[in-house]
């Protein structure tokens, strides 16, 4: 085998190291190699921190670079190198984010729902705004400006002796207002006062119980209500679901509008009340005759409320309501003696009694009124004097 000169180990070593070289310049000097992919595009609101070779990232793995950034309008358009194994489903979205809060800046890819993919050249939409350090730290700047007025507020109000005794009045109250926790919830443990009646009461307790299944049957029948309403069942549901009840409803109401319209033209009877003038002015006439009808009754009744004219002094004089209380006890009195004498001639006692109950006498009038018309019947022509005759003779002969 020939030996290999020295100027082609040379040149081999050369080109060894010009690899080497290569290599690391661009592992260290993250220099993108050109692969084979596809490009998408991304507008977001802002690609602050966000550089040329930032990585793209689906689920925290690193997946792609970012290959340009450029202004599109008032928006930053970034494109975005894709390997060709990893395809984007449709309605994916875009995020600026930040590793850590001073740290890189790299797209945050969330996989969309599909199925669809996104086309080479294709556009992803910006999920939301990127976080702007700057302003989260002016932000915690002026919070921490807040805090810095709120605790030397604390250290005015408390510092000192005056604030140290401050401190111990309201440790001081705090117990005292624990203790009296402390014995209002023993007392309504042991079910005194009314607030421990109320807790320990079982007969309470009982009517509760039976109030809820009141309240729940109640609930169970409203809802079966509901539900035969809804079908259409009963009366109730028949209103509500009944088509020709609906199409009545809805013409009557047309019909009440037709009258309201035909009342504010001033036609027909009520349009006429409505409207005439005449009847109005008539109308206030009569109320100011009413008017004074009802002050002359005021001033009527004040007279009488005074005891003035006939019928104040009906009301007021106290001997005619003597009199008019005497008269009505006599009245009641002679009531009583005419209860009396009635109940008596009921009874048959006195003359009067046996007139009204004798049968006797009954039937012997009743001759004597039979005689009497055959006398009057037969004897045409006889005097007065001898029917009368007659008459007592039957009397007597009886």
């Amino acid at each position: 085998m020939r030996n290999i000169g020295t100027e082609t180990k040379v040149g081999i070593f050369l080109v060894l190291g010009i690899i080497a070289l290569t290599y690391f310049t661009v592992r260290v000097g993250n220099i993108p190699i050109r692969e084979m992919g596809y490009r998408v595009f991304a507008q977001v609101e802002s690609a602050a921190g966000l550089v040329k070779n930032s990585p793209v990232r689906i689920a925290g793995v690193e997946v792609g670079k970012v290959e340009s950034i450029v202004l599109d309008g008032t928006k930053a358009k970034v494109t975005l190198q894709m390997p060709k194994n990893v395809k984007l489903p449709a309605g994916s979205k875009v995020y600026v984010k930040s590793a850590g809060l001073l740290g890189e800046k790299y797209i945050d890819i969330a996989p969309g729902p599909g199925p669809e993919f996104v086309k080479a050249d294709g556009l992803v939409e910006e999920g939301g705004p990127a976080v702007d350090v700057d302003r989260v730290l002016t932000q915690l700047s002026a919070i921490g400006g807040d805090i810095q007025a709120v605790t030397h507020s604390l250290k005015s109000a408390f510092g000192g002796e005056k604030g140290g005794k401050s401190i111990q009045e309201m440790v001081a109250n705090t117990e005292k207002t624990m203790a009296n926790l402390q014995n209002i919830t023993q007392t309504i443990e042991r079910g005194e006062g009314t607030f421990g009646k109320l807790v320990k009461d079982e007969k309470l307790y009982r009517e509760v119980q039976e109030t809820v299944g009141n309240l729940k049957q109640t609930a169970s029948s409203l809802n079966q209500v509901a539900l035969s309403v809804e079908k259409g069942e009963g009366t109730l549901g028949k209103l509500v679901r009944d088509e020709a009840l609906y199409r009545e409803a809805k013409e009557t109401v047309t019909s009440l509008s037709q009258v309201a319209k035909s009342i504010e033209k001033g036609e027909g009877t009520l349009g006429k009340l409505v409207k005439d003038e005449a009847l109005y002015e008539q109308t206030k006439a009569t109320m100011e005759e009413a008017k004074q009808t009802f002050a002359n009754l005021k001033q009527m009744t004040d007279s009488i409320e005074k005891g003035e004219g006939t019928l104040g002094k009906l009301v007021k004089d106290e001997a005619l309501y003597t009199q008019t209380k005497e008269t009505m006890e006599e009245a009641k009195q002679t009531l009583a003696a005419l209860n009396k004498v009635s109940q008596q001639i009921e009874k048959g006692e006195g003359t009067l009694g046996k007139l009204v109950k004798d049968e006797a006498l009954y039937e012997d009038t009743r001759r004597a009124v039979k005689a009497v018309t055959k006398a009057a019947e037969g004897l045409d022509e006889t005097t007065p004097v001898t029917v009368l005759g007659v008459v007592l003779g039957a009397v007597l002969a009886r």
